[in-house]
């Protein structure tokens, strides 16, 4: 998630080229046989009553400034309409005031773990759940290392499968947390959905092996991050993890609740699974290729802002780090497709020649033909409206691209990272 999670209580393909137009980029390798992913834990939820031998409650406030005192009475089992033998894990958030420590709470919940009684390395972590909705609701799958008693918090790691904040009802996300790339400057991306993700079940799954973590939404594949993607940070995810889920209320992402949210609101999860491959047989971690593009037009780095937020493109960085770095995808004939590393999309050209890094699939309107000028700098030609892309000194170095020529904007060093 982009803010801490602290403990409520003490419980807490790919072969590397040089190609013609002089950089590094990436052609696709077979894939090394993996071993089958078989599960080693789960829980269906089709009992009464939340199973002890595998979960914790957290009990008490909750961090990040979160409305909500998480209690055991939260949670309650539900069954499957369309599936007589199905039954839910319903996580509840209620609307109604409990006194905690001398504090008046207006909103309860639950929060349950794994810690101490199921924590391990490496897998693939499903859950599948129907999710609550409004504003102020914040559910989330996710992991922490299990070290954290020992190192704290960032330097354990936390791992998050699924984050939603009601006040985006379409998206989901999923983010690393480690030293140097927390709280709001933690590595992850976004997901649109369809808006069915409180009024259906999805499936939200990582798939974690060393030195590389996939993301999937009903079996999509939407976001995958490996050390490379640090910048030279510390890839802490490579120890035992264990899982939580918890439903929050409020807090500093999401904001509270208005007149407009209902309460309660639930959090049904139909089942959490863990897989392992068998034999320890891992996929490898693909290589990846990144470069910085630097403005010719004021020497400057292009980046896409989180805290800005608007997705655009702006040659206005005196140095490059994540924020700055672009996956090059090479699609071949010196065309290429740029993926921005701070929210794992790609840069999409619009009709109007606006620039955004938006786009999870690539077409011609995310394609880039790569000519080197003559001094040696590139130009990046878009193939769905043949026009350059611009760093426009007159528009605040907002990149733009809607220039029949390629002149001193229209160029850029490709800069290795």
């Amino acid at each position: 998630m982009f803010l801490k999670k602290a403990f409520a209580t003490g419980i807490c393909f790919l072969s590397l080229t040089t190609l013609s137009y002089g950089f590094m980029t990436t052609s696709s390798k077979q894939t090394e046989a993996a071993g089958t992913w078989v599960q080693v834990w789960g829980d269906e939820f089709n009992g009464n009553s939340v199973d002890g031998s595998k979960w914790n409650f957290e009990t008490g406030p909750g961090p990040n400034n979160e409305l909500q005192l998480y209690t055991t009475n939260n949670v309650h089992f539900e069954s499957d309409p369309n599936n007589s033998g199905n039954k839910y894990l319903v996580i509840e958030a209620k609307r109604e005031n409990k006194v905690y420590n001398g504090r008046t709470f207006n909103y309860t919940s639950s929060r349950l773990n794994t810690q101490g009684k199921f924590d391990f390395k490496y897998g693939k972590i499903e859950m599948r759940a129907q999710l609550p909705q409004g504003q102020g609701m914040w559910p989330a799958f996710w992991m922490l290392g299990s070290n954290y008693g020992q190192v704290g918090w960032p330097n354990c790691g936390e791992l998050d499968i699924m984050e939603y904040v009601g006040k985006t009802p379409a998206t989901v996300y999923g983010t690393l947390h480690g030293p140097d790339y927390n709280g709001s400057t933690g590595i992850g991306a976004y997901h649109d959905t369809p808006n069915t993700i409180s009024t259906q079940f999805h499936t939200y799954t990582v798939e974690w092996e060393p030195d590389v973590i996939r993301w999937y939404v009903d079996g999509q594949l939407y976001q995958v991050r490996t050390p490379h993607d640090l910048d030279g940070r510390t890839w802490v995810f490579d120890h035992n993890f264990f899982i939580i889920l918890n439903l929050a209320v409020g807090g500093d992402w999401p904001g509270a609740p208005d007149n407009t949210t209902i309460f309660p609101q639930n959090y049904k999860i139909d089942y959490v699974r863990v897989y392992q491959r068998q034999n320890n047989e891992y996929e490898p971690a693909p290589a990846k290729n990144f470069i910085a593009l630097k403005a010719a037009a004021n020497e400057k780095f292009v980046t896409v802002d989180k805290f800005i937020g608007d997705r655009k493109l702006r040659a206005n960085r005196d140095g490059a780090s994540v924020w700055e770095m672009f996956e090059v995808k090479d699609l071949g004939n010196g065309k290429v497709a740029l993926l921005s590393s701070t929210d794992y999309k790609y840069v999409s050209v619009k009709p109007d020649g606006s620039v955004y890094a938006d786009k999870e699939t690539v077409g011609l309107w995310e394609t880039f033909q790569v000519e080197t000028q003559a001094n040696g700098k590139k130009a990046l030609k878009n193939l769905g409206n043949n026009e350059y892309l611009s760093a426009d000194l007159n528009l605040d170095s907002v990149l733009v691209a809607n220039r029949p020529v390629a002149s001193t904007w229209e160029q850029f060093d490709f800069v290795q990272k």
